[in-house]
């Protein structure tokens, strides 16, 4: 796996229990604040969730065959966290949002993480968790006609550019 350095070399945002529910309770306030000038980044959000439900299935499938199996699951070794779009977007959705942070610190893997995959609901993760295919899931894909895979390819890409769009206009709204 490829290594990245992040803007939090020591810890992901919000690691902490206390700075979790802090950022949750701000973004919160500042979407009951701003509401109804709000209504694009909504929408944005609502496109994003469609986009995403439409690859879920695909997902599964591709989960289904390769990480039951899997010698070195990607669960295990990813240094993944929810990030500002995600949780503006569970935010906007009006989404369950996790309990606390994937990962309290880089030292630990995901806390979602259990024997039989994630214990969150797909549309909660990270976005960085539903786009990720391993090689195996990518070889997999491949086998798939070309009609699937463009589909995949340009729900990813609509799902990319929702997720800038929602968080442009959240910005520029309560900025």
């Amino acid at each position: 796996m490829k290594t990245v350095t992040y803007l939090y070399p020591d810890a992901p945002p919000w690691g902490s229990t206390t700075a979790w529910k802090a950022a949750k309770w701000n973004l919160d306030y500042l979407i009951r604040l701003h509401r109804p000038e709000l209504d694009r980044a909504v929408n944005f959000a609502r496109e994003v969730q469609v986009r995403l439900e439409s690859i879920f299935p695909l997902m599964d499938d591709l989960c289904a065959v390769t990480c039951p199996w899997c010698p070195d699951p990607c669960c295990l070794a990813a240094k993944v966290w929810v990030d500002f779009k995600d949780l503006l977007f569970l935010h906007l959705c009006c989404r369950q949002i996790p309990p606390a942070q994937l990962l309290p610190d880089l030292k630990k893997t995901c806390r979602y993480s259990s024997p039989r995959g994630c214990t969150l609901p797909r549309i909660t993760r990270p976005w960085a968790c539903t786009w990720y295919l391993c090689p195996t899931q990518m070889a997999n894909l491949r086998q798939k006609t070309h009609t699937v895979q463009n589909m995949f390819s340009q729900a990813v890409q609509a799902i990319k550019t929702g997720r800038k769009e929602m968080e442009a206009e959240f910005i520029r709204v309560v900025s």
